[in-house]
């Protein structure tokens, strides 16, 4: 499936390798969370892999926000156009309905299912969802559950999968709380500990446990595949930045 990205398309194999096809390797038996570059076209690329090798009839579950819905929907039609995608989101109950039972009746007859979180919160798809059984499951800016009281973190945690993966820019920012939340989401039999975490880094609170800092960057190193911007495109130059020193005014506005 790998080779049947359409022949249409071209794609810069700079900015597609080498993570994709190591991902491919190691994300079959393992949760993942994985940050910057190209996240879209990898997760492609690992579905085509999936469908390839996995010949039963579970599809794949691709959560996102409504804001990048028809994204991943285009981005999925030009490289991978063999593809069976449905897509859940309607704003009328009639249609909300009519995919809902689509989904129910007709879930193996698709590769991808593709919806958004408002939808997987909403009452009728919240209840048949975890009936359905997904190859994986990933979440695209999958930093929306790093709260684990929330609803749409409560509710993906009971979807039936094989595997899950995150998709986000930010995997930590304010505490390291938010950081189990997303680790527990991966694998919910290992990470159980919050409170550790929660006292070892808080930055609202001025708290840093350094020890405990190495420690999280040591066990994110293991769930996390991570490309910044000059891994992606060697010409790039560097940055540049310049200090203007002035004299002390009076009154510093």
């Amino acid at each position: 499936m790998v080779n049947d990205i359409h022949v249409g398309s071209t794609i810069n194999l700079t900015d597609f390798s080498p993570i994709p096809f190591r991902l491919l390797i190691i994300l079959n038996n393992s949760p993942r969370c994985m940050t910057k570059q190209g996240k879209t076209l990898q997760t492609i690329a690992l579905l085509c892999h999936l469908k390839e090798t996995n010949k039963d009839s579970a599809p794949c579950l691709v959560v996102a926000p409504l804001s990048v819905l028809q994204s991943w929907r285009n981005e999925i039609a030009r490289w991978a156009p063999s593809l069976r995608v449905l897509s859940l989101h309607a704003s009328s109950a009639n249609e909300q309905h009519k995919m809902n039972h689509e989904l129910s009746e007709s879930a193996d007859k698709y590769d991808v299912v593709v919806t958004t979180y408002d939808m997987v919160t909403a009452a009728e798809l919240k209840a048949k969802l975890p009936r359905v059984y997904f190859r994986l499951v990933v979440l695209d800016e999958g930093h929306k559950i790093k709260n684990r009281a929330t609803i749409i973190s409560q509710t993906v945690r009971k979807l039936h999968c094989e595997n899950r993966l995150i998709l986000t820019g930010t995997p930590l920012q304010n505490n390291l709380t938010e950081l189990i939340s997303l680790l527990n989401f991966l694998v919910p039999d290992i990470f159980t500990n919050f409170d550790d975490f929660e006292h070892a880094f808080d930055i609202t609170n001025s708290r840093i446990n350094k020890e405990a800092m190495v420690q999280a960057e040591k066990v994110l190193d293991l769930f996390m595949l991570r490309r910044l911007k000059d891994h992606v495109e060697k010409l790039m130059p560097k940055k540049i930045e310049t200090k203007v020193r002035s004299r002390h005014c009076r009154f510093v506005l």
